[in-house]
C-alpha cells in the first residue's frame, strides 16, 4: 500500500463575464500599451488619448508591484467578484464597496501586493511598519518598475491619499470612455463566455487550449497546486497574449473573445451543444446526435460507458478494434454531445451525457406525439 497523502479539491472550471475583473484586465493592458508593445492598436491609441494625470496614475499604481502588477488586483479581489451574488456586479456596486473600505485597508493592500512580489522573488517574509518610511522604501526596491520611491512613499504614509488615488483611477477610466466601450463589447463577451462554457468539462489543459488557442505555459500550470477554482474570462482587447490573476484559491485567466468566436466559426473549436426552450433539441440539432448513434460500434461504446466513466485505452481494450477507429468514433460522439469528456492526468475520460440523451428522446417522442395527433 502506498504512502498516505492529503488530497486536494478537484479543480472547478467555469467561464464568466465580470465587469470588475474586466477593469483589472484593461488597466493592466493600458499600462503595457506603449508603441512597439504589439498590443491591440485600440489600447495604444486609448492610452495615448488619456489625460496625462490619468496616465501617470496608471503608471504609478502599477509600477510598484512587480511585473505581475499585483496592486490593482487587490481592491477588486477584496470585492469577491467571483461570488455568485457578485458576478453581475455593476460599476456602481464596485465603487460603493471601494468607498466603504477604510483608508488603512488600502495601505494593507499595498503591503500585501509587495509581499506577493517578495514571495515570487524568494525573499524572506516582508516586515512593514505602517508609518516607517525606511521599511517601505526597503520593501519597494525589488518591486519597482515604472514608479519611483519618492512618488510612492507619500501615498503609503498617507492611506487616505492612497485610497483617493486608487478610486480615482477606476472612476476616471470608466467615466472617461470605457463605460461606452464596455457596453458595446458586452454582447461579444457574453457570446464568448457562452461558447467557452462547453470546454469546462474537458479539464484545465484542454479548456485552456480551446479558449486561448495556445498550450498552457509551465508557470501557469505550476499555480494549479494551490488553486481550487479556475475562471476563464473573455476579454476584447487582449489579442493573442495571455493574462491571468492568481489569487489563491482562485485563478482567473483572460482569453481573446473574438479569437474564440472566430475559431468556433471556422470549426477549430466545437461549440457546446445547446437545448432549445423547454430542454428539447431543435430540429436542426437532431441530426448530429442521430448520426452519432446510427452505428453499431458507437452504440457499443454507449453501452460500455453506461456502466461508468472510462478512459480511451480502456474502451480500445474492451472493443478489441484499432485505436485510430475508436478515436474517430469517440470524436463523433463528443461532437454530438452524446458523450462528455474530461481530462485528468494527461488522459481523456469519457462518460455518457444523460442530459443530451434525454433531450434527444424527448424530441423523438414529441415527433411521435405530433404524428399520432394528426392521425
Amino acid at each position: 500500500m502506498g504512502e498516505l497523502v492529503a488530497g486536494s479539491p478537484a479543480l472547478r472550471i467555469t467561464t464568466a463575464v465580470s465587469l470588475p475583473l474586466n477593469l483589472v484586465s484593461i488597466l493592466s493592458l493600458l499600462y503595457r500599451a506603449v508603441p512597439g508593445s504589439e498590443l491591440d492598436p485600440w489600447l495604444i491609441a486609448t492610452r495615448r488619448a488619456l489625460p496625462p494625470d490619468l496616465r501617470e496614475a496608471i503608471d504609478l499604481l502599477h509600477g510598484f508591484s512587480g511585473r505581475l502588477l499585483y496592486y490593482v488586483e487587490e481592491p477588486v479581489m477584496r470585492f469577491h467578484p467571483l461570488r455568485t451574488d457578485q458576478l453581475d456586479a455593476t460599476f456602481d456596486d464596485l465603487m460603493s464597496f471601494l468607498e466603504q473600505q477604510p483608508a488603512v485597508a488600502y495601505q494593507a493592500m499595498a503591503a500585501h501586493a509587495l509581499r506577493r512580489v517578495h514571495h515570487d522573488l524568494g525573499r524572506p517574509r516582508l516586515a512593514l511598519a505602517e508609518d516607517d518610511a525606511t521599511s517601505w522604501r526597503r520593501a519597494l526596491e525589488p518591486a519597482l518598475t515604472t514608479a519611483y520611491p519618492d512618488d510612492l512613499l507619500p501615498l503609503f504614509l498617507d492611506p487616505a491619499r492612497l485610497k483617493a488615488c486608487t478610486i480615482r483611477l477606476f472612476q476616471e477610466l470608466w467615466e472617461g470612455g470605457y463605460r461606452d466601450e464596455y457596453a458595446a463589447a458586452l454582447p461579444v463577451l457574453d457570446e464568448a463566455a457562452r461558447l467557452g462554457a462547453g470546454t469546462a468539462d474537458r479539464g484545465f489543459g484542454l479548456a485552456f487550449a480551446d479558449l486561448t488557442g495556445s498550450r498552457p505555459p509551465g508557470p501557469l500550470i505550476a499555480l494549479l497546486a494551490d488553486t481550487e477554482r479556475v475562471v476563464f474570462c473573455p476579454s476584447l482587447h487582449i489579442g493573442s497574449f495571455i493574462s491571468y490573476i492568481h489569487y489563491p484559491p482562485a485563478l482567473i485567466v483572460f482569453y481573446d473573445a473574438r479569437g474564440l468566436i472566430n475559431r468556433v466559426n471556422s470549426g477549430i473549436v466545437t461549440p457546446p451543444v445547446e437545448l432549445a426552450a423547454g430542454g428539447r433539441l431543435g430540429a436542426a440539432d437532431l441530426i448530429e446526435p442521430l448520426r452519432a448513434l446510427a452505428d453499431p460500434t458507437r452504440l457499443r461504446i454507449i453501452d460500455l460507458l453506461a456502466e461508468g466513466e472510462l478512459y480511451a485505452q480502456e474502451i480500445v481494450n474492451r472493443l478489441g478494434i484499432a485505436q485510430s477507429a475508436v478515436s474517430r468514433h469517440l470524436a463523433q460522439l463528443e461532437r454530438s454531445g452524446v458523450v462528455a469528456v474530461r481530462a485528468k492526468r494527461g488522459m481523456k475520460y469519457y462518460a455518457v451525457n444523460p442530459a443530451q440523451l434525454d433531450a434527444l428522446a424527448a424530441a423523438i417522442r414529441q415527433k411521435g406525439d405530433t404524428v399520432r395527433s394528426v392521425a
